[in-house]
């Protein structure tokens, strides 16, 4: 049986909201996906707002990659400590993971910080206070598989549910940079059905044209940066009479010049 706390939390982390600026292809979601989509960016983000006062920010350390053999198949995982700076100590957390085509899910029922915001599987002995990293069998490591462009989103969550710091991880990403402008292309489902596009490094609120086009059908919008030149949208590649194809995403400005491309469809979704 789920407790009390558990359903807390997770109706917690499916309220937090972003703003996904809206390309000619969004008006046609039902409105769960638009609530889904803006959820995503909300935790990607993780700006400041009534459970992150602070705008803390969780942040994963990778720890190595390893491939093993299952069956004739080559898994290839990446493994992570998780740190979340600034986190209250002497608290109990839980830990909640959400994978895309799924709901947030609670990973972890009682997990600690020490003072560096290492995560732990147990309150933090005095000699590990100071620690960024400690014994294996002491501090909480993930270990993910994931396709390109797939983001896997975990949340420290206090016991009152007070304090929600959301922190999202892409393994494998798909971006591209140039100059100080970077734009970064993330699966909103497994298919990519609808991709979260972001952008960094542009002018502070402006509005920036961009341009998608799958599969020859042309999807013209612009970003509205905040006030730190970041900018999110969301596309729908889906093309009628068709079952897979690619995304091609650019920015062109006189500063920036980038794009990227996405495989949607059936068959699209392959983990590394």
């Amino acid at each position: 049986m789920v407790s009390v706390r558990t359903r807390l939390i997770l109706a917690l982390l499916c309220g937090i909201a972003g703003i996904v600026a809206a390309n000619s292809q969004t008006p046609g979601l039902a409105p769960d996906a638009v609530k889904m989509l803006n959820a995503q960016v909300g935790w990607d983000d993780a700006l400041p707002g009534e459970h992150n006062p602070a705008g803390l920010h969780m942040q994963f350390a990778k720890i190595d990659s390893e491939a093993f053999l299952q069956g004739k198949a080559v898994g290839h995982f990446i493994r992570y400590r998780l740190l979340v700076p600034g986190a209250p100590q002497e608290q109990t957390y839980a830990l909640a993971q959400w994978k895309i085509g799924g709901q947030p899910q609670i990973a972890y029922k009682q997990v600690f910080v020490n003072a560096k915001g290492l995560v732990m599987l147990h309150q933090p002995r005095p000699d590990q206070q100071d620690k960024d990293a400690v014994e294996p069998e002491d501090e909480l490591d993930i270990s993910l598989q994931t396709a390109a462009g797939e983001p896997v989103r975990y949340a420290l969550t206090s016991a009152d549910g007070r304090l929600i710091v959301p922190g999202t991880v892409v393994p494998n990403p798909i971006e591209k940079k140039s100059g100080n402008c970077r734009l970064e292309a993330r699966l909103a489902l497994p298919d990519a059905e609808g991709v979260l596009i972001y952008a960094d490094g542009l002018d502070p609120n402006v509005d920036v044209p961009f341009q998608a086009v799958s599969e020859g059908e042309a999807h013209p919008s612009s970003f509205h940066t905040n006030a730190h030149g970041h900018a999110a949208t969301v596309d729908l590649p889906y093309v009628a009479g068709k079952t897979a194809g690619v995304l091609k995403a650019a920015i062109t400005t006189e500063t920036c010049s980038v794009a990227l491309e996405v495989p949607w469809g059936k068959g699209s979704y392959k983990p590394l």
